[in-house]
C-alpha cells in the first residue's frame, strides 16, 4: 500500500460518476483525515491525474510504519504486504513532495509469499468483526468470480465464530474504466457488505478490525502457480488444501437482474425452435482470441455440422446464415451477457470470462486453449468445462517477421489445426 498526502484539494470523478475527494491537510486538524491509503497501481493513476491538472497538484509519501503502528489501525491478516514499499521509502526524501514515482521499478518490490493462518490469528472478543480488502479481487470477470468464491469460503469460516461478519472491498478507481462494472458484479453477492473506491483516508480504515492488502498479488509466485480460487484463499490465510473441492464453486445471484423485453423475447423465440450453441471466438486478450478468418471459417462449419441454432453475443463480421443469430445488439451490459450465457444449451469459447460464467449454470462448454500449461490452473474445479488444446505444428519454413504481417509465414498455422468435429464430440459426450 501507499500512504500519502496531497498539496491541493481535488475531486476525482471515477467510472460510476461518483467522486473520490482528496483534501490537503489543515492546521490543528486530525491528521488521519488527510492521510490517504491506496495501492501502488491506483496511486500511479492518482499521480497521472494530478499531472494533467497542474504543477501545483503533488503528493507526499507518508512513512507507512508511522501509520500502521497506531493502535487504532486495523490488524493485517493473510499473506502480509507490510513493508512492500520499503525500498521506495528508503529512496524518498520524506520532506518534499514527490512528482515522479515512476523512477522506482516495481520489480524491486519485496514480495512476501509466507503463508499466515488467518483463523488462528483472528482473536477479536467481539461478536462482530469488520474486514477491509484493499485493492479488490481480480483484473477481469473470470478472476473476480473466483476471488468472490474464495471470499465466500472465507466469510463462512468466520461465521462459525462471529454473529456478524462485514467484508468491504476497496477497489482501485483512479483511471479504472472497469470500476463501475466490477462494483456492480461484486455487489450482487450477499456476503459483501460494501464496495468502496480507493483512495480512502486512514481515519476511514480505523473503522475496521482487520484488513487484507491484495496489492500486486499478480506478481506473486503463488498467484501464478495456483488456480485462481486457491491463490486467493492462500492470500486470505486459508489453506486451500484443507478446503474440499466441492466447496470451490463459482456462483452468481441473478435476483436483482431483469433482462430487457427485447432480449428475453429473442431468446425465447430461438429456444422454441431449437437448442442453442453460443460461439464466442474472441477475448479482450488478443493472444487468446481466434484470428478473424479462422473464427469465421469455424462458424461456417459449425452451422453446417450442428443441429442447433448458433448464437453469438459478439459481432462476427462477414458472416450471415439462417442458422446463425447475432445477439450482440442486445448484449448491452455484463448482466445481459451473463443472461445470454445462462440461456445457452452448449458453448464453444476461447479462454475468456465466458466459461467461468457458464460453469455456474452447468452448461456443457468447450474452451479452446492456446497454452496447455494454463488448463489446470483455470478449470481445475469446474464440472461442465472441457479443454480443447491447440497444438503448434512443427515449422519448417522461414520464421522471419516482417513489418507487413501478411508476409509472415506460418503465422496462423496452429489455428488451422483446429478440428471442429472433435470439439463437437467433446461438447456432447
Amino acid at each position: 500500500m501507499i500512504f500519502f498526502k496531497v498539496s491541493q484539494n481535488i475531486n476525482i470523478k471515477i467510472a460510476d460518476n461518483s467522486l473520490v475527494v482528496l483534501t490537503k491537510e489543515l492546521k490543528n486538524s486530525d491528521i488521519e483525515e488527510y492521510i490517504y491509503v491506496t495501492t501502488y497501481d491506483d496511486f500511479e493513476g492518482v499521480k497521472d491525474i494530478f499531472t494533467k491538472v497542474g504543477t501545483n497538484y503533488k503528493t507526499l509519501i507518508v512513512d507507512e510504519n508511522k501509520v500502521t503502528s497506531k493502535k487504532e489501525f486495523p490488524q493485517e491478516i493473510g499473506v502480509s504486504n507490510k513493508n512492500e514499499f520499503l525500498q521506495q521509502r528508503q529512496k524518498l526524501k520524506q520532506t518534499s513532495f514527490l512528482n515522479n514515482i515512476q523512477e522506482f521499478n516495481t520489480k524491486d518490490l519485496f514480495k512476501n509469499e509466507d503463508f499466515c493462518d488467518t483463523l488462528s490469528l483472528i482473536k477479536s472478543p467481539k461478536k462482530e468483526i469488520s474486514i477491509a480488502i484493499i485493492g479488490g479481487i481480480g483484473r477481469n470477470i473470470g478472476e473476480i468470480l473466483c476471488g468472490l468464491s474464495a471470499i465466500r469460503i472465507f466469510y463462512k469460516s468466520l461465521q462459525n465464530r462471529y454473529k456478524d461478519v462485514k467484508i468491504d472491498l476497496l477497489l482501485e478507481s483512479a483511471n479504472n474504466q472497469y470500476y463501475k462494472r466490477d462494483k456492480e458484479l461484486i455487489e450482487q453477492e450477499s456476503f459483501i457488505n460494501k464496495v468502496l473506491p480507493l483512495s480512502v483516508s486512514v481515519k476511514k480504515l480505523f473503522d475496521y478490525d482487520y484488513y487484507i492488502d491484495t496489492s500486486k498479488i499478480y506478481e506473486t509466485h503463488f498467484f501464478n502457480f495456483l488456480p485462481f480460487i486457491d491463490a486467493y484463499l492462500y492470500k486470505f490465510g486459508i489453506d486451500p488444501n484443507l478446503i474440499p473441492a466441492e466447496k470451490k464453486y463459482n456462483q452468481f445471484d441473478f435476483g436483482k437482474y431483469t433482462p430487457s423485453a427485447e432480449l428475453k423475447n429473442e431468446i425465447d423465440n430461438l429456444k422454441a425452435k431449437s437448442k442453442l450453441i453460443l460461439f464466442h471466438p474472441y477475448s479482450p486478450n488478443i493472444d487468446r482470441s481466434l484470428p478473424k478468418d479462422i473464427a469465421v471459417n469455424l462458424l461456417k462449419n459449425l452451422v453446417i455440422l450442428s443441429d442447433e441454432i448458433v448464437i453469438s453475443a459478439l459481432k462476427i463480421d462477414k458472416f450471415e446464415n439462417d442458422k446463425f443469430f447475432d445477439l450482440s445488439k442486445y448484449s448491452k451490459s455484463l448482466f445481459d451477457f451473463i443472461y445470454i450465457i445462462s440461456q445457452s444449451d452448449y458453448i464453444i469459447t476461447v479462454d475468456t470470462a465466458t466459461y467461468h460464467i457458464s460453469d455456474i449454470f452447468l452448461i456443457p462448454t468447450v474452451v479452446i486453449f492456446n497454452d496447455e500449461e494454463l488448463v489446470e490452473k483455470r478449470i481445475k474445479y469446474y464440472h461442465s468445462i472441457k479443454p480443447y488444446i491447440i497444438k503448434e505444428k512443427k515449422k519448417n519454413l522461414s520464421l522471419l517477421k516482417f513489418e507487413n504481417e501478411t508476409l509472415t509465414i506460418n503465422k496462423y498455422t496452429k489455428y488451422q489445426t483446429i478440428k471442429l468435429k472433435k470439439i463437437l464430440k467433446l461438447l456432447k459426450d
